[in-house]
C-alpha cells in the first residue's frame, strides 16, 4: 500500500489572482472574438454559427471591456425559440438573467427590454422555469439549477413574488436530496457540474432572499466539497467516474470544470483555458474544435463569484495518499431498462494516479463513465500533455474513439422537438474528435481500493421494446471497448498472456491478462466477457487515431435483429487491477501478481461472478463477490471480501459526514406545493397520473 504523505505547496488562489486571471481570459476573448463578429452582431466566422446562448455568454466578456454598443448588437441578433406566444429555452432564458444582472446598466433600451421580456417569459409554466421536468428529481440538474436562478433573481428582479417561491421550492427540494445523499444526481461532470455550480453561486451572491441565499450557498458548498475530494492536486484534475463526459472530459482536455477551477485555483490546474488562444494541435476541444463556442462558454463561467468552503480548498491544495471519497446519489427513471435507482460513487487516490467508479451508470448509461481512470504519464506533471486516462465503453455497428468529424447545422433550440423532416445539413469548417462516443451498456461496478470489478451487458433495449412498439436496432457490430487514449504518449509495455509483445496488436485468449504500463500507471485487464445465446466472444488489441483499445467483440457480421432475451445473455465486463509505477520492481512483476488471482463466472438464474486475488508482494489478498440479474437495477449481493457493500450518505477522508452543510440540521418539511395541472410538457409525451395533490 502506497505510503500517506502531504504536499505543502499551496494554490495561488487569493481574490487578487482569481480576478486577474478572469479579466485576462475575458480580454482576450474580445480580441478574438473580432473574427468572428461584425459590428452589427453577424457572424463571419466560417466555423459554425453561434446559438443565442453563446452569444449572450460571450457578451459578458464584450460588456466588460467597455464594448457595449458592440456586445448590444451581438445580442441582439441571437433567436430564442417560440411556443405561441412565449419565447423560452432553458439556457437562453436564465443566461439572460445573468447578463442582466452584472451589465443591466450597460445595455441600450431594446437589449434590456429584450432580455427582460425573455427572462419574464421563463415565469411561465408550458414552456417555461416552472415546467414539471425542471425539476431535481435524478437527471440532468443543470437545468433545473439554471430554471431556479431565473425564477429567483429573474423574479426579484421584475417583481414576482410566485416566481421566486417556485425557485424556494426548488432549492428546498434539492437541499432535501442533499441531506439524504453525498451529491446530486448529475454528479462530477467535468461538463454540467460548472453550470450548477455557476447557477447556485449566483443566488447565494445575489439574491435579496435570506432563504434561498442561505439554501444556494449551503448547495454550493456541498458541491465544492464534493469536486474537491475527487481532485488530483499533483495531475490538476477531477478524477472519476463522471455522470455525463464528453470526448474532452475522458481525455482530461479543456472542459467546464477544469477551466472553472483555474479561474479560481490557478496554474496548478490543467489545462489553462488560455490554451485556447493559442490552440495547441493536439488540444482536442468539445463540438469537433469549435473554439468560439468554448470560448463564449468559459466567459460565462469566468463571469461568477463563487464561495469555496476552507475544508474543499484544503483538498483541493493538497492530499494525504491514497484518498478515499465515497458518495451516495439518485437517478431517475430512464426508461423500462434504466429504472429510478440509488447509486454508489467511489474515488481512490494515489500518488500517481486515481480510480474512480459508480455502482450504476447515470441515464441510460451512453454519456457515463462508471470506470475512470486518471494518471500521470510524468513524474511532474507540467501540462494537459502529462496526463492519461483509462475508460471503458460498449458500442454498437462499428463504432470506435478517435474518429474526426467536421461540425453541422443543428436545429434551434427547441426546433428539434418539432421538425421531424430529415434533412442534409450545412457543414462547417471546424473539425475534430465527435463529441462523445456513446456506451450501449448496463454497468454494474464494485470497487476495493485499486481494483475494480467491473459487470456489462449490452442495452436490451437495442432488442426493441417488449410491447413490439419500439423494433430492434439491427446490429453489425457489438463490442466493449477498453479505451486508453494516447494523446500524450503510448504505451510503453506490454504483457498478453505473461508473454511480453513488441505492438498492441493482435488477438488475445480468453482467460489471458493484458498488462500493460503507461506513463506512470501499471494497469492490468481480464475480460471477462462470454455469451449464452450468440457464441464464443473474440478479443483483439486495436488502435484508431490516439487511441489504443481492447475490443471484445460479441458480434460481427450481417445486420441482425437480437432478441430482448439474446442480449440480456450478453455477458460483459472486466476486472482492472492498477499501481503506480513506484509500487513494483517490474511490470513482470506486477503482472505475474495479477496472473495468480481467480475467477467464477457463471449465469445460472442470475449471473454470479468471484474474482480472488491471493496475498502478493505488495497487496493483500482479495475476495470480490457479486451475483445479478440481467437488466436489473440492482444486484442480489454484492460483496468485498464477504461483506456488502456500504452505502455511506458521505465517506470523505478526514472529514466527518456531519459536518457538511444540512446533513446534521435538524429535519425540515418541505412545504406542501403542488402547482401543475397535469405533467405534459412542449417535448416529450411522458406518460403521467395524479392520485392526490397533498390532499
Amino acid at each position: 500500500m502506497t505510503q500517506k504523505h502531504g504536499h505543502e505547496q499551496r494554490f495561488g488562489n487569493s481574490a487578487e489572482g482569481v480576478r486577474e486571471r478572469t479579466e485576462r481570459f475575458m480580454a482576450a476573448a474580445v480580441v478574438a472574438a473580432r473574427a468572428w463578429y461584425d459590428l452589427d452582431g453577424e457572424w463571419i466566422a466560417d466555423t459554425k454559427p453561434a446559438e443565442t446562448r453563446e452569444r449572450l455568454w460571450l457578451a459578458g466578456a464584450l460588456y466588460s471591456a467597455g464594448e457595449n454598443t458592440w456586445a448590444d448588437a451581438v445580442v441582439a441578433q441571437g433567436e430564442t425559440a417560440r411556443y405561441g406566444n412565449i419565447r423560452f429555452n432553458i439556457f437562453d432564458t436564465n443566461f439572460a438573467v445573468a447578463l442582466l444582472l452584472a451589465h443591466r446598466g450597460k445595455m441600450s433600451v431594446a437589449v434590456r427590454e429584450r432580455l427582460e421580456c425573455l427572462v419574464r417569459d421563463g415565469f411561465s409554466f408550458k414552456p417555461g422555469n416552472r415546467q414539471p421536468d425542471y425539476q431535481f428529481h435524478g437527471y440532468n440538474d443543470n437545468m433545473p439549477a439554471e430554471a431556479t436562478v431565473g425564477l429567483i433573481l429573474g423574479g426579484e428582479m421584475l417583481d414576482c413574488r410566485d416566481a421566486v417561491e417556485h425557485g424556494l421550492w426548488n432549492l428546498r427540494q434539492l437541499r432535501a436530496m442533499l441531506v439524504r445523499n453525498g451529491t446530486i444526481s448529475e454528479f462530477n461532470s467535468p461538463t454540467y457540474a460548472g453550470a450548477t455550480l455557476h447557477a447556485m453561486s449566483e443566488i447565494a451572491e445575489h439574491a435579496r432572499d435570506v432563504e434561498a441565499r442561505r439554501l444556494a450557498l449551503g448547495i454550493e458548498e456541498r458541491l465544492w466539497i464534493d469536486i474537491a475530494a475527487r481532485f488530483h492536486p499533483e495531475l490538476g484534475v477531477m478524477a472519476g467516474p463522471y455522470s455525463r463526459a464528453y470526448t474532452v472530459d475522458t481525455i482530461a482536455h479543456s472542459s467546464c470544470m477544469s477551466s472553472l477551477l483555474w479561474f479560481c485555483l490557478g496554474d496548478r490546474v490543467n489545462p489553462s483555458p488560455m490554451d485556447l488562444y493559442a490552440k495547441p494541435e493536439e488540444l482536442i476541444l468539445h463540438h469537433m474544435g469549435d473554439i468560439p463556442f468554448n470560448v463564449a462558454q468559459f466567459c460565462f463561467l469566468a463571469s461568477g463569484v463563487y464561495h469555496i468552503p476552507d475544508v474543499a480548498m484544503q483538498m483541493f491544495d493538497r492530499k494525504m495518499y491514497p484518498f478515499r471519497a465515497v458518495a451516495t446519489n439518485e437517478l431517475g427513471d430512464s426508461g423500462a431498462d434504466f429504472p429510478a435507482r440509488a447509486c454508489r460513487i467511489e474515488t481512490m487516490l494515489y500518488p500517481e494516479y486515481a480510480l474512480g467508479t459508480s455502482s450504476t451508470p447515470m441515464g441510460n448509461g451512453s454519456q457515463s463513465c462508471s470506470y475512470f481512470v486518471t494518471y500521470k504519464r510524468t513524474e511532474q506533471v507540467t501540462s494537459f500533455r502529462d496526463i492519461g486516462t483509462v475508460f471503458a465503453k460498449m458500442s454498437v455497428n462499428g463504432e470506435v474513439p478517435g474518429n474526426v468529424s467536421r461540425a453541422a447545422e443543428i436545429a434551434a433550440a427547441g426546433e428539434e422537438y418539432r421538425d421531424r423532416e430529415r434533412r442534409t445539413p450545412k457543414v462547417y469548417a471546424n473539425a475534430g474528435e465527435e463529441d462523445c462516443l456513446a456506451s450501449h451498456a448496463n454497468t454494474f461496478t464494485l470497487q476495493a481500493e485499486s481494483t475494480a470489478l467491473v459487470l456489462t451487458h449490452p442495452h436490451l433495449s437495442l432488442g426493441g421494446s417488449d410491447d413490439g412498439a419500439e423494433p430492434a436496432k439491427p446490429l453489425t457490430g457489438l463490442d466493449e471497448l477498453i479505451i486508453l487514449p494516447t494523446h500524450g504518449g503510448d504505451v510503453e509495455e506490454l504483457i498478453v498472456g505473461g508473454i511480453p509483445r513488441e505492438r498492441w496488436s493482435g488477438e488475445v485468449e480468453r482467460g489471458q491478462w493484458i498488462v500493460c504500463r503507461t506513463g506512470r500507471l501499471l494497469a492490468a485487464f481480464r475480460p471477462l466477457a462470454y455469451t449464452r445465446t450468440i457464441g464464443p466472444v473474440r478479443i483483439m488489441l486495436e488502435s484508431n487515431g490516439n487511441y489504443r483499445f481492447i475490443r471484445i467483440e460479441f458480434y460481427r457480421g450481417e445486420p441482425r435483429l437480437f432478441t430482448r432475451s439474446e442480449l440480456s445473455h450478453c455477458f460483459g465486463g472486466f476486472a482492472a487491477e492498477h499501481s503506480g509505477l513506484s509500487e513494483y520492481p517490474s511490470l513482470a512483476a506486477f503482472a505475474k501478481e495479477c496472473v495468480s488471482a481467480r475467477f467464477t463466472d457463471y449465469f445460472w438464474t442470475t449471473r454470479r461472478v468471484q474474482y480472488r486475488r491471493p496475498a502478493g508482494i505488495v497487496r493483500p489478498a482479495l475476495d470480490l463477490e457479486a451475483s445479478w440479474s440481467p437488466g436489473a437495477a440492482t444486484q442480489r449481493y454484492a460483496t468485498i471480501n464477504g461483506n456488502r457493500v456500504d452505502c455511506p450518505i458521505a465517506e470523505i477522508d478526514g472529514l466527518q459526514a456531519e459536518n457538511l452543510p444540512f446533513v446534521s440540521e435538524p429535519y425540515a418539511a418541505i412545504p406542501p406545493y403542488f402547482p401543475w395541472k397535469d405533467f405534459k410538457v412542449e417535448w416529450g409525451d411522458w406518460p403521467y397520473a395524479i392520485g392526490d395533490r397533498d390532499a
